[in-house]
């Protein structure tokens, strides 16, 4: 029977610490991805998939020449149903981690510019606590936070309650 040595687990944990204001926000963060800081990225758990809206991409001089063309539909939590227009791997940089992402295009008016889903939560080990309004991620250099953006967040979800949304900036 072959035995390995004990390694060391590099445990995710949160506490009292990590406590942002109270809130019930969505998670809402900003990454760097391909060449540039782009806000209202929203993390959900619920996703199936990564999901970078059309405009934000035009927002990012990324041309739709770049889009792999493949045929996906969507199905939203109200069975709403959206064709996406294709994929795309952008770099996403962390601190200590880059990595390429997938994610579903599509042609559409919300008030985040990207969902981050299961996906990017599974590759990336990524632990999202909405309670603590932050995710925490290993990395070669122990364990990193990012912090949610409350802020932004209240503003996305008021852009979401307008009759008629807006695409945001990217």
């Amino acid at each position: 029977m072959l035995r390995y040595p004990k390694q060391r687990k590099k445990e995710i944990t949160f506490d009292e610490q990590d406590i942002q204001d109270p809130h019930h926000d969505e998670l809402v963060i900003t990454l760097y991805i391909a060449t540039q800081f782009v806000g209202s990225i929203v993390v959900d758990g619920g996703s199936l998939v990564n999901i970078i809206l059309l405009y934000a991409l035009n927002k990012m001089n990324i041309p739709k020449s770049k889009v792999f063309k493949r045929s996906s539909l969507l199905i939203g939590f109200n069975n709403e149903t959206r064709n996406a227009i294709g994929e795309i791997k952008l770099p996403v940089y962390i601190e200590g981690v880059n990595s390429k992402i997938r994610f579903c295009v599509i042609n559409a008016l919300s008030s985040y510019n990207l969902i981050l889903g299961r996906p990017w939560i599974h590759h990336l080990k990524v632990v999202p606590s909405m309670y603590h309004q932050c995710v925490k991620m290993p990395t070669p250099e122990g364990t990193m936070k990012i912090i949610s953006d409350q802020q932004e967040s209240k503003e996305c979800y008021k852009t979401s309650m307008k009759p008629s949304s807006v695409p945001r900036q990217a």
